[in-house]
């Protein structure tokens, strides 16, 4: 037996916290090597490309395939998405967990471009995604207002490179 020396991934999630819950939830997926696959900021506005509308149809999509699932402000960036959404599971259904919501969304997203776009479809997602749980009315106003005027911050984004 070999024994492995790679690096273990720390995981980000809150530990014992149920993602199934009910409650609002912010995400951030961030796109495979942090490609501009998504379109372009131009005069402080999203531009959203044909795999940008390919995503957002997929994501407009997701309360179809999971009722439990209700979206709120969410957007393209050029290389990244941001959502806010609420789990409303209902006692004695299957509960709806986050997880399967963002896996959903990478998979048939990744689908749709390679349904268009064949072999020449790029890689769309990175591993993994950031989540935050918000936890008060407060937290949600600031988050909603942070996904909404994010196109005009993209000079200085974390994720443009070009940013400080």
């Amino acid at each position: 037996m070999v024994n492995s020396v790679l690096p273990q991934r720390r995981s980000v999630r809150l530990k014992n916290y149920d993602y199934g819950s009910n409650g609002f939830y912010f995400i951030t997926l961030c796109c495979y090597r942090r490609f501009l696959l998504f379109g372009e900021i131009i005069d402080d506005q999203m531009q959203i490309n044909s795999i940008g509308a390919l995503v957002a149809m997929e994501w407009q999509k997701i309360p179809e395939l999971f009722p439990a699932v209700e979206l709120h402000p969410w957007g393209l960036m050029p290389n990244h998405f941001h959502a806010i959404l609420a789990l409303s599971n209902k006692p004695g259904k299957n509960c709806t967990k986050l997880g399967s919501v963002v896996g959903s969304l990478k998979s048939l997203s990744q689908k749709a471009v390679r349904g268009t776009f064949g072999q020449n479809a790029p890689q769309l997602w990175q591993r993994g995604y950031y989540d935050h749980v918000i936890r008060n009315e407060e937290a949600y106003q600031h988050i909603a207002q942070y996904v909404q005027t994010n196109p005009q911050s993209w000079q200085a984004d974390y994720f443009n490179g070009l940013g400080s």
